[in-house]
């Protein structure tokens, strides 16, 4: 079945659970039942007889540690589950969640709709703040090729200009990439790995403007190399590195 949007971003994303319940299916059992409460036993029943209470219910915690089910203690024996509308503080009965499509239907903005998705926001909230970096690193490194270059005259558009163009395009080729990907970019993931291998490419980038523009390496020769070691290594690392780092995962 269909999820809504924002419960299958969060969903989807774990990967973690190699078991016969996963998240996933919870959340469908809840959601295709058109109810606003569940017991564990009502989801327990509706799920599969042979799955124990205490599976049920570490699926219930990770999803509400997900913010995609909430819960309401009546007693020290009875705890009820719901889905977590983001809408809405209360659960929702079936007519509720009928009105509020209703009423969203049509009236929102395509765009703001989009930044407002859970995991949009996350990847916008990182990559703006892993962003500090790119901009310490393109005013550092253009600041230092500016004063030590008599090409490269000291003017608003390469002490500002190029920093700030460094920034923007690190920073938006990365957010792109994630919302493409949905890689998290973390150490030790694919997306940390794919980091690194930009970080030494943009390292490798200022390294033959240093070449260029302060030792007046030739323009041609240094580029050209550059391109040449650039390309090789990118060839051996997705047909070496990115091979062995899945094998050495999955093992």
């Amino acid at each position: 079945m269909t999820l809504p949007p924002w419960i299958a971003e969060k969903v989807e994303r774990d990967r973690t659970v190699n078991t016969k319940l996963t998240h996933r299916h919870v959340v469908e059992t809840m959601y295709d039942a058109e109810r606003p409460f569940f017991s564990l036993q009502q989801i327990q029943r509706r799920i599969k007889p042979d799955v124990s209470k205490v599976t049920v219910r570490n699926r219930l915690d990770d999803l509400e540690e997900q913010g995609v089910v909430a819960t309401e203690a009546y007693s020290d024996s009875l705890t009820l589950y719901y889905i977590n509308h983001p809408e809405s503080e209360w659960p929702l009965s079936p007519e509720g969640e009928q009105a509020l499509k209703r009423e969203s239907t049509g009236t929102q903005n395509p765009l703001f709709e989009f930044l407002k998705r859970p995991q949009v926001r996350l990847i916008l909230r990182e990559e703006l703040l892993r962003s500090i970096a790119w901009a310490a690193f393109g005013l550092v490194g253009w600041a230092l090729l500016v004063t030590s270059s008599e090409q490269l005259p000291a003017n608003v558009w390469t002490v500002l200009g190029l920093p700030v163009l460094t920034w923007g395009s690190l920073t938006a080729g990365l957010i792109g990439i994630r919302l493409a990907t949905d890689s998290d970019m973390q150490i030790r993931t694919r997306g940390g790995l794919h980091l690194v291998t930009l970080g030494g490419v943009v390292g490798g980038g200022f390294w033959v403007a240093f070449l260029i523009f302060v030792l007046d390496w030739s323009p041609v020769f240094t580029a050209g190399l550059y391109g040449v070691v650039t390309a090789t290594y990118l060839v051996y690392y997705a047909r070496v590195v990115l091979p062995r780092f899945d094998a050495e995962a999955d093992g």
